[in-house]
């Protein structure tokens, strides 16, 4: 199978370094670069060290996705640019992703309305996937939530409680939000903003509920997650997904 090639940001990052990982270890990935900000310290060496896995990926860690590596810019070599970092990098990194027509796999959240709506217009001109969680059992966890959704309706008061580390800056999650996006599809329920509650604890990796409850029981459906590299092998399967694809807009349910 021919290799997927990849441009990763925030090597250093919650999940960047994960993903970092990750890529290395696939046979069917190849990591052409990573991204890091302007001006740190560890631009220009090699991503893996930078990741803190412990060995050498051969790919670099440059602040200029058009920086030229081995004679050519870097993002003219990529297929899928993976991005876990900031808003307001993000929104760079689509802008160049879109010059060069390059798939997008966007996992950052925090967005506003305005952003979001912005960068689902550019899909039309661009393969972008937006991606607030790219885990497998959170995305079948959606599923479930459409089953139950449908099945209860007005039947259920609905809470959606979201638990992330001390840093996370968002409240609610993006994840969280699109449970109730989920959710208020599937039952025509619009989920009031009361019903989102968040936790930022110690280090506290991702958990997420959504209670439905009613007159004398209730249904939880639960998603945990130990580590961060769950996250990081859905966000790699996601970029052998989206080689080659046609210009839209993506979600992890596609893949599944």
């Amino acid at each position: 199978m021919e290799s997927v090639n990849v441009i990763i940001t925030a090597p250093k990052g919650k999940m960047g370094k994960f993903i970092v990982k990750v890529a290395s270890e696939r046979k069917d990935m190849r990591i052409i670069a990573t991204l890091g900000p302007n001006g740190r310290d560890y631009i220009g060496k090699d991503s893996g060290i930078v990741a803190g896995i412990g060995y050498e990926t051969g790919a670099l860690v440059i602040d200029n996705l058009e920086s030229i590596i081995n004679g050519k810019p870097a993002i003219e070599q990529c297929d899928v640019i993976i991005d876990f970092s900031t808003i307001e990098l993000s929104l760079e990194i689509i802008e160049l992703a879109k010059k060069y027509n390059k798939a997008f796999i966007c996992g950052t959240t925090g967005f506003s309305s305005e952003q979001k709506e912005y960068m689902q217009k550019l899909s039309q001109e661009m393969p972008l996937m937006i991606a607030a969680n790219t885990s497998f059992l959170v995305n079948l966890m959606k599923e479930l939530l459409k089953i139950s959704s449908r099945a209860l309706g007005e039947k259920a008061d609905i809470e959606i409680i979201d638990m992330h580390d001390k840093y996370k800056k968002d409240a609610p999650s993006g994840t969280a939000k699109e449970l109730g996006e989920v959710i208020g599809k599937s039952s025509g329920i619009e989920i009031r903003p009361s019903a989102y509650h968040s936790v930022r604890s110690g280090n506290i990796p991702s958990t997420h509920t959504v209670i439905f409850g009613c007159m004398g029981e209730r249904l939880e459906i639960t998603h945990h997650s130990y580590d961060w590299e769950c996250f990081a092998r859905g966000a790699c399967e996601a970029a052998i997904y989206m080689k080659d694809k046609q210009n839209g807009l993506y979600e992890m349910e596609d893949i599944l």
